[in-house]
C-alpha cells in the first residue's frame, strides 16, 4: 500500500492516522464514562490523567492529520454526487477537524482553570495556558461536556454516511479508508 493518498483511495499514513484517532476517541469516551462514575480516589485521578494524556495525543494527531491532508490531498469524491451531498461531506469533515482541535484544547484550558496540571503519560507536564479561575473552569467544563455530545453526533453522522455510501449508494467511499480492502470496483 502506498503511503500517500491517490485520487481513488487513502494511503497508509492517512488510514493509520484515521483509525488510531477512532481508537483513541473510543478510549477517551470510555475513560470519561468510567471516571465519572467513580468517587474521588487515586484510581479516579489516574483515569483522569490518562484521559488528559489521550486528549493531548488526539490533539497532536489532529494537527498531523491536517498537515498530512495538506501534503497529500484526499481522494476525490465520486462523480455523480449531488451538490448538497458534496457540501455536507465538506461541512462534516470541517466540523470533525474543528472538534478534533477544539475539544482537547478546551480540556487543557479547563485543567489549567481548575489548577490541575496536564501530565502527559507521566513524561512531561504541559504549561498552564491560563490562570486558575473557578468561573472559567465552570464555563470550560460545560463547553467540554457539550462538545463531547456534538462529537458523538458528528461521529454518528460520519459513520452513517459511510455506511450509506457502502450499502445504499454502493460506491467505494467506505472501502477507500479500509486498510485491508484492495482495489476493487471503484477503488
Amino acid at each position: 500500500m502506498r503511503l500517500t493518498n491517490t485520487a481513488e483511495r487513502y494511503g497508509a499514513v492517512a488510514q493509520t492516522l484515521h483509525w488510531v484517532t477512532v481508537a483513541l476517541f473510543a478510549a477517551i469516551f470510555a475513560l470519561a464514562w468510567i471516571q465519572d462514575g467513580l468517587p474521588l480516589s487515586p484510581e479516579k485521578i489516574r483515569l483522569i490523567n490518562l484521559h488528559k494524556s489521550v486528549g493531548v495525543t488526539i490533539l497532536v494527531l489532529a494537527v498531523l492529520r491536517l498537515v498530512w491532508r495538506w501534503y497529500s490531498a484526499p481522494p476525490v469524491l465520486p462523480a455523480g454526487m449531488a451538490g448538497w451531498e458534496l457540501q455536507l461531506a465538506h461541512a462534516s469533515h470541517v466540523a470533525l477537524y474543528v472538534v478534533l482541535l477544539a475539544q482537547p484544547t478546551i480540556g487543557i484550558l479547563h485543567s489549567a482553570a481548575a489548577n490541575f496540571p496536564v501530565v502527559v503519560f507521566g513524561l512531561f507536564t504541559l504549561p498552564a495556558l491560563i490562570d486558575p479561575s473557578e468561573e472559567v473552569k465552570v464555563i470550560l467544563g460545560q463547553a467540554h461536556y457539550w462538545l463531547a455530545n456534538a462529537i458523538l453526533a458528528l461521529v454518528a453522522v460520519h459513520v452513517l454516511a459511510a455506511l450509506r455510501h457502502h450499502f445504499v449508494v454502493k460506491d467505494a467511499v467506505l472501502k477507500r479508508m479500509l486498510p485491508a480492502v484492495g482495489k476493487g470496483k471503484g477503488g
